[in-house]
């Protein structure tokens, strides 16, 4: 239990990074380009400008309801970004701390 907590704990982290980098880059896009608003979809935003990431869509149709999916591809990438860098935290904040709870009692 503890290495799957690390992994979840290090990996939502790690990935709010990435997640921090993408979002940087869809509001630059958005904030350099008189056609894009704020209203960039996060599907058209990884259609078009990180398409090589495109993949995750599948994988999200694979593994939640495709209503969900649908409505979470839908949202404006600028919306997206910071309430995924969020949730992110707090789930890897909350793994690492279930961690040290364990590591604690074992000590």
């Amino acid at each position: 239990m503890r290495c799957l907590l690390l992994f979840i704990g290090w990996s939502s982290i790690v990935g709010s990074i990435g997640d921090g980098a993408l979002g940087l880059y869809a509001f630059w896009l958005v904030m350099s380009s008189a056609e894009l608003n704020f209203t960039l979809s996060l599907d058209a935003f990884l259609s078009q400008y990180v398409s090589f990431i495109y993949w995750v869509k599948q994988v999200a149709f694979y593994v939640m309801p495709k209503t969900i999916a649908h409505w979470l591809f839908g949202l404006p990438a600028l919306i997206y970004f910071p309430l995924r860098i969020l949730m992110s935290l707090v789930i890897g904040w909350w793994a690492l701390a279930q961690v040290k709870k364990i590591d604690m009692g074992n000590g």
